[in-house]
């Protein structure tokens, strides 16, 4: 029998079902928490730890959702 090896990294498209959340906006939240590994210029993975990280920003941005009409989020692609 042979077994397909694990992938390191992993397409946010992959991960993104997996957190319930569409690709587009997986891809979102890297971009604004930073939370990725870019492995080029137009390319950016997830590792096991990233997607850790990225549920914990999530979880961290859900709670602080009160404050956001005292001080609006900061916009990345401005």
């Amino acid at each position: 029998m042979t077994t397909e090896p694990k992938s390191i990294f992993r397409r946010p498209e992959d991960v993104a079902t997996e957190l319930g959340m569409t690709p587009s906006e997986l891809r979102s939240y890297c971009r604004i928490s930073g939370i990725h590994t870019r492995l080029s210029r137009r390319r950016i993975m997830l590792h096991e730890d990233d997607v850790r990280a990225l549920v914990q920003w999530v979880r961290q941005r859900k709670d602080k959702a009160g404050e956001w009409s005292l001080e609006p989020e900061q916009d990345p692609f401005t």
